[in-house]
């Protein structure tokens, strides 16, 4: 419900300052014709199913022209080719990869949640099984989001771009539920900022309570309101209070006059490699802490990745999780994304531009061709093997 919560807040509030999406849509409702037709366009842009449950959250001014248009619930050969190539990778990522993974997930977090003593090596495939679990279960459903809304002739705004490819928590968050970031950011960080900032300008105050008033303070909110959506518990409290400080922080580096110095005399690929590992920890860190039942159990599971216990009882077999999650890492950075793939005939708006990496000859191959029809069945036909297991989206529990 809360999706479907902040997609009706931003309509209100887009009718609130009279946006001109708004006024277009309900002009001309005088007569009882016009106001039937109305209320049904504004019944589907409440309740179309494909965002229903965990996003994308869409503006008025991104759905309703689109649902003017000719194009909506029209056979579109080319919209049902690339809705269903969407639908069978999505599928493929959320019931073959994420659901393979969640059972390790599931041991090493138990565990870690009763105390138990791991070696070292098993701590660390649990916390980065889990960063491979919610990427994949949440990239799975918004492909298949992206794939149901192309069938009707939609386009939705774009929610999930390769984050792990983000070169630190600024960029993940330009790339990770984007359209939830971009509702927040407007109706919360913007205006505490804009407060702030101007608290200081009428009061003159010294820098330092500018920077703290006008930005830090702000992302502090922000990702304090951000975490507690997830649930309300202590472990999602500090996952809020260190994503918070991490983005503070960086901000504040990246704004730096040294940092900008550093970036001229750096080589370009070295300087995203070092941002890329730092990155790639402290987002590891940070999801353990949100997986963890509690934060005692997330600091055991540290003490465990770091610790000397060698020794200690095999929790599992580490042959099949090890190579899950060679393959899992090895699609999220070698491989382009659903998007890159179908770039040319264009799957979903574009909420951020954000930068591609991976191999460049791999984007934009797809084609409406018997080989990738063939491509998609296949991807279907491992899915179907699965999926009588019916394990739910991780966003839903949300």
């Amino acid at each position: 419900i809360s999706f479907y919560t902040f997609h009706q807040a931003a309509f209100l509030a887009d009718a609130y300052v009279r946006e001109k999406s708004v006024v277009e849509f309900f002009e001309g409702t005088r007569s009882l014709r016009s106001g039937f037709w109305a209320f049904c366009r504004y019944g589907a842009f409440v309740s179309f199913f494909p965002q229903l449950i965990i996003g994308p959250i869409t503006y008025l001014h991104e759905f309703h022209p689109q649902v003017k248009s000719r194009k909506f619930i029209s056979f579109d050969p080319l919209d049902i080719a690339v809705g269903l190539a969407f639908i069978s990778i999505g599928m493929f990522k959320k019931v073959v990869i994420a659901d393979n993974i969640a059972p390790t997930v599931d041991l090493v977090f138990g565990a870690a949640g009763a105390g138990a003593v791991m070696d070292p090596a098993h701590a660390w495939i649990g916390a980065l099984s889990y960063m491979a679990q919610l990427y994949f279960d949440f990239s799975g459903y918004s492909d298949m989001a992206l794939g149901l809304a192309r069938m009707f002739g939609l386009r939705y705004p774009l929610n999930f771009y390769s984050p792990f490819k983000a070169n630190g928590i600024l960029d993940y968050y330009r790339r990770w539920n984007m359209t939830l970031t971009r509702v927040i950011a407007r109706f919360l960080f913007t205006p505490l900022s804009i407060a702030g900032t101007r608290y200081c300008a009428v009061h003159r105050l010294s820098p330092l309570p500018t920077q703290i008033l006008g930005l830090w303070l702000p992302m502090l909110i922000n990702f304090q309101v951000l975490s507690l959506w997830h649930g309300a518990a202590w472990t999602f409290v500090a996952f809020g209070l260190m994503q918070g400080v991490w983005s503070a922080a960086e901000a504040q580096i990246r704004g730096s006059k040294k940092y900008k110095r550093m970036c001229k005399v750096t080589s370009p690929f070295i300087r995203l490699l070092v941002e890329r590992v730092i990155f790639f920890m402290l987002i590891c860190f940070s999801l353990a802490m949100f997986r963890s039942e509690s934060v005692g159990a997330a600091f055991h599971l540290y003490a465990q990745m770091f610790g000397a216990s060698l020794d200690a009882p095999s929790a599992f077999e580490m042959r099949e999780p090890v190579l899950m999650l060679f393959c899992a890492f090895s699609i999220i950075y070698l491989m382009p994304n659903a998007v890159e793939l179908m770039r040319r005939y264009r799957p979903a708006m574009m909420t951020y531009e954000n930068e591609s990496y991976g191999f460049a000859f791999l984007r934009n191959i797809w084609r409406p061709s018997w080989g990738w029809a063939a491509f998609a069945a296949i991807l279907t036909i491992s899915s179907l093997h699965y999926v009588s297991r019916q394990p739910p989206f991780l966003y839903q529990g949300f």
